[in-house]
């Protein structure tokens, strides 16, 4: 099997209108960003570590629509929470790894901060999606929050 990964939020999960109108999907280079409702057997294995009552499996996270989303819709008060498993037969090897060493991220696009186990970093204003496309979003080591506060 391959990877999976998946998106928690804080309110249901909808792609703008304007997505919608391009058959729901964003296309760069042959990925695409969707987000689709997660099967009741990754909810029960997922749901522990994603304190968000909505999770869904997604797909091109981080390309620069994912990123267009970020920025464009994601409104003030918003979470979202990412992770991302590279084989899904080895799930356990993954989620062992978050648990044992666990080294979240944590982004807040409206006071515009990065930070992992390396520290805080600002990012510039003007450039914020930018930068934040340069550096690591998601792993299997732990959950990606994403804030706008």
């Amino acid at each position: 099997m391959t990877e999976i990964q998946f998106l928690g939020s804080s309110k249901p999960f909808s792609m703008p209108r304007e997505i919608e109108e391009k058959g729901g999907f964003f296309f760069e280079q042959g990925v695409s960003f969707f987000v689709q409702d997660l099967v009741a057997y990754w909810i029960g294995i997922m749901q522990p570590f994603f304190t968000m009552p909505y999770l869904y499996e997604a797909r091109g996270l981080g390309n620069k629509n994912f990123w267009a989303y970020i920025e464009h819709y994601m409104e003030l008060g918003d979470v979202i929470k990412l992770y991302h498993i590279p084989v899904q037969n080895w799930y356990q090897d993954s989620i062992r790894k978050m648990i044992d060493d666990p080294q979240p991220i944590s982004i807040n696009i409206g006071s515009r901060t990065y930070e992992n186990v390396y520290g805080t970093f600002m990012l510039k204003e003007k450039n914020v999606i930018e930068e934040l496309s340069h550096r690591t979003l998601v792993t299997e080591y732990g959950i990606t929050t994403f804030l706008r506060y």
